[in-house]
């Protein structure tokens, strides 16, 4: 009877792929049935743009038997610089687990937050993710460190509920809603020919007022879970084998200290290349991979004990790098099936003829649901903004507004939508259900979307700009 309870437990996870897969088929299916249109596309200053007068009939072009299964491996082949870096970062973190450089930095962490409290540490570590994705624009790009956040967060008396959401949710939320988004207030800004990151001020007050939000729902969680575990929403969930083993008498040592910085360094070189030198996952999967070997030799690690550790760390990657992948698919399907342009069309033509603030909140409205089926911020950009920036002109409205619309409507829905890769490696990570995670994200997301609206009618009354 036990043994039945706990497979009844386990069985409330849902696999990750599976909505991913459902949502391949749905849109396979769907482009049998989805009247056939298209936009003429032109490409001015190495920008595709979408002629929003340039609506036509298209021959359908229907997702095959062939081709369903096809855009899995289409997918992963897109994703794949992507995935890889999350492998071989991985693997690179395997060797400071392995060497127990991490280990020793948690035990240290552990021993200071005997003097301090335990809900100073998480909040700082929060706020150093909400850095990461708030102002730098990470988002996957943390993923390989995660693991390491989750186990602190159990150690200190947490639940990884905890742990992924001081560090993976951390990084999402900020990067919705961060003033300097390469990928979609970049991008946006570039179709709508404003100023790059023009009206920055609005956007970093709605992120100032996202941190407080989310700072303060998370420690109040954090607070109910280290005074009664039973509260916790993952309490059903073993999460013994997320907790990085750490010896008690292990010592700090100068090695260790050393490999900590080499770390550090990695990390900042990579923001540096990122800002500076338009570096991708490439240089960074470089970076790390220097940073690793130089660790490895510090702890007179052997080349052949060097290799098993990273093919050990990129085996416990590849799940999460899969996603990516897979998640991938759907976009695929989607531009394949001729079902993002009728969408796109269909969706922006039901606001012609409402006011400047209702039509404002119908393109956040129109995002949000555009967000579950083309999970890229950069892509949606690219299919959406077009459209919406013609749409404000004749609006009135200010395209620094749709802009913002835009941004609201794709980035902080990130975090609830179980179509992004990123957020269910994340859930993953941490062996969140699903289920779970909308018991405690939900309510949250009842406050950003008060919190949106509000700053929309503020950019609508304002003529937010410069235009």
């Amino acid at each position: 009877k036990q043994m039945k309870n706990e497979k009844k437990k386990t069985g409330k996870a849902l696999n990750p792929f599976i909505p991913l897969v459902l949502m391949v088929l749905a849109c396979a299916i769907a482009s049998y049935f989805v009247v056939p249109g298209a936009y003429d596309r032109e490409t001015v200053n190495g920008v595709t743009r979408v002629m929003a007068d340039s609506y036509h009939a298209v021959e359908r072009t229907p997702i095959s038997f062939f081709n369903l299964f096809r855009s899995i491996p289409e997918g992963l082949t897109a994703t794949a610089n992507m995935m890889f870096c999350v492998m071989i970062i991985g693997g690179i973190v395997e060797i400071y687990k392995r060497t127990d450089t991490v280990g020793a930095a948690i035990n240290s962490v552990l021993r200071v937050s005997e003097k301090l409290s335990s809900q100073m540490i998480i909040a700082v570590v929060m706020i150093v993710f909400f850095i990461f994705g708030g102002i730098l624009g990470w988002s996957e790009h943390i993923i390989p460190f995660v693991p390491i956040i989750i186990s602190l967060a159990i150690s200190l008396g947490y639940d990884s509920l905890v742990g992924m959401a001081i560090s993976g949710f951390a990084c999402l939320i900020s990067f919705a809603v961060a003033p300097f988004n390469v990928y979609t207030v970049g991008i946006s800004h570039t179709i709508a020919e404003l100023p790059m990151f023009s009206g920055w001020e609005l956007r970093f007050a709605a992120l100032g007022c996202v941190w407080a939000l989310s700072l303060f729902w998370v420690m109040r969680y954090a607070k109910k879970v280290k005074a009664d575990p039973s509260k916790s929403l993952v309490k059903d969930v073993d999460t013994s084998s997320l907790r990085i083993p750490v010896d008690p008498s292990l010592k700090f040592d100068l090695p260790k200290k050393v490999s900590l910085v080499v770390l550090g360094v990695s990390i900042l070189f990579t923001i540096y290349g990122i800002l500076k030198l338009s570096w991708s996952y490439t240089e960074m999967a470089t970076t790390f991979m220097v940073g690793g070997v130089i660790v490895a030799i510090i702890n007179r690690v052997k080349m052949e004990d060097a290799i098993n550790m990273i093919l050990d760390g990129m085996r416990g990657a590849f799940v999460g790098a899969l996603i990516i992948g897979v998640a991938r698919a759907v976009q695929w399907t989607m531009t394949n099936g001729g079902l993002i342009d009728p969408l796109v069309h269909g969706l922006s033509s039901l606001m012609g003829s409402a006011s400047a603030y209702v039509s404002t909140v119908g393109m956040f409205v129109v995002n949000f649901f555009i967000n579950a089926l083309i999970p890229s911020g950069s892509g949606q950009a690219t299919a959406v903004m077009p459209i919406m920036v013609p749409l404000a002109d004749m609006l009135n409205i200010t395209r620094q507004t749709a802009v913002l619309a835009f941004q609201f409507g794709d980035g902080i829905s990130n975090t609830f939508w179980f179509t992004n890769g990123t957020l269910l490696i994340y859930l993953s990570l941490g062996k969140v259900p699903l289920k779970s995670w909308y018991k405690f994200i939900l309510p949250l997301h009842g406050m950003f979307l008060v919190l949106q609206l509000v700053f929309l009618f503020i950019a609508v009354q304002t003529g937010y700009g410069p235009f």
